[in-house]
């Protein structure tokens, strides 16, 4: 082993030799007066580059690999004609926060290197559409159930505030995606900050590129958060409030929005006294990142647990009340239904994929299938939640016929009055009910056909 690790680093040291080489061939011809010299860093060549211009070149090349592979190095050739010197190691400095870690190859690891480029090349425009598709579809429709719920009365309620809530959240990180995509280069920095001088691309961080990553990292854990109040109203709704609705979500939306703050703040300043490189948008500095990553990762766990909690319950409350009353089974057997359907949108993908996201690095193929499950899923899953919360769901559905239908016959005034007066009598009668299940027929998981008799009775008493 002790003569095969030589013999790479005999190999590595060849191929740094013969890139400065070349890097150097010629170069009294290249010369240009005023500007920065042509230089080797110890991995790249930089050519003759006019002062005030910041230079790039991607990271990986046939002699050179990263481990982002679609990364870029960057020189900056200051004003006065020389290369960037750090304050740190008072060396000339290039910028390779984006390349990661960087091997040296030879030409049959530049072969596997290049399928590994192409598989990338491949699969990145797919999974790119999917996201862009999928925020698409979320945005249009989690603005018309947020304007459903805004604008019929009878559906303002605690629930439908932390829905209204957690919808605003998947509409703001949505339209930070798309925004994204329309502002950033690849990305990277915006487009106002990318200019071509003399053949050569400069790229400038700007203050407002800083502003707008930090926003969207603020959304994101507000979007998450959000989801886990969601989780846990749910489980109290359950097991610590099982007959009232009464209590309000004032608290849990609070939480939603001003716990993100805890963490933001602290990465930014953060990011300005130790990386304050690009837009912020590397992550090179793991204990940084720890900021963002460990509060999504804690609402993932947390909101795993509590779906394995309320469906482990449930099936035990199925099983013992199948014994004494058919009925309750058949709605139990309805509420574990639901209840399967709708907590594994903001819990069991979000715990798969954070499994994943430790084992990427392992498999390209691997790596390939956690990118598309985790952003297509976090794309459409602002569309899942629209259509379970609202636009699926029966209670909003036979409102929204129910203003159609009063609209419609408005100019009867003695039907319409009639109406009001039925509604108003089913709407005392679902809030006063001390069956549990109703109370979350109310929180949206269980349709009306289960609660169908009761409602008839109580409308006709």
């Amino acid at each position: 082993m002790a003569n095969s690790s030589h013999d790479i680093d005999k190999i590595a040291e060849q191929i740094i030799d013969y890139l400065e080489s070349k890097c150097f061939e010629n170069e009294d011809s290249h010369a240009i007066a005023g500007y920065c010299a042509r230089v080797f860093d110890g991995y790249y060549c930089w050519k003759e580059t006019k002062p005030g211009t910041v230079v790039s070149q991607p990271c990986s090349n046939q002699h050179l690999i990263s481990i982002n592979k679609v990364g870029l190095a960057t020189k900056f050739c200051t004003e006065n004609g020389t290369w960037f010197i750090s304050p740190k190691t008072h060396q000339r400095w290039t910028n390779l926060t984006q390349c990661g870690q960087i091997n040296i190859i030879d030409q049959e690891a530049t072969a596997l290197a290049n399928q590994t480029v192409q598989i990338y090349d491949k699969w990145f425009p797919f999974i790119k559409d999917a996201s862009f598709m999928g925020y698409g579809l979320s945005f249009v429709s989690l603005v018309v159930a947020l304007v459903i719920f805004i604008s019929l009365k009878r559906l303002h309620c605690e629930r439908n505030k932390l829905h209204i809530n957690l919808f605003i959240s998947y509409i703001l990180r949505a339209f930070m995606y798309i925004l994204k995509n329309a502002l950033f280069l690849n990305g990277l920095t915006m487009f106002n900050d990318v200019s071509q001088v003399n053949g050569q691309t400069k790229l400038d961080y700007s203050w407002m590129c800083k502003v707008f990553i930090s926003t969207q990292n603020y959304i994101i854990l507000s979007n998450f958060i959000l989801m886990l109040m969601e989780g846990l109203y749910l489980h109290n709704l359950i097991f610590l409030n099982l007959f009232s609705e009464s209590h309000g979500t004032t608290v849990y939306c609070l939480f939603g929005w001003v716990t993100p703050i805890l963490f933001i703040i602290p990465w930014i300043i953060l990011k300005i006294i130790f990386e304050d490189t690009l837009c912020w948008n590397n992550k090179d500095n793991y204990y940084i990142g720890l900021f963002l990553n460990v509060p999504i990762g804690v609402t993932v766990i947390v909101n795993f647990i509590l779906f394995i909690i309320i469906v482990r319950v449930l099936v035990l409350k199925m099983h013992f009340t199948a014994t004494f009353i058919q009925e309750k089974k058949i709605k139990y057997r309805k509420l574990l239904k639901s209840t399967l359907i709708l907590i594994p949108l903001y819990g069991i993908p979000y715990t798969v994929s954070l499994v994943l996201s430790f084992n990427v690095h392992h498999s390209q193929i691997l790596e390939i299938i956690w990118l598309f499950f985790d952003q297509t899923f976090t794309s459409f899953q602002g569309l899942f939640a629209a259509l379970v919360y609202c636009l699926i769901n029966s209670d909003v559905r036979n409102e929204v016929l129910r203003k159609y239908s009063s609209l419609i016959d408005q100019t009867d005034k003695e039907f319409r009055r009639s109406r009001t007066i039925s509604s108003q009598t089913q709407n005392i009668s679902l809030q006063n009910n001390d069956d549990a299940l109703e109370n979350l027929n109310l929180f949206g998981i269980v349709d009306n056909e289960t609660l169908k008799n009761g409602v008839h009775l109580s409308t006709t008493t």
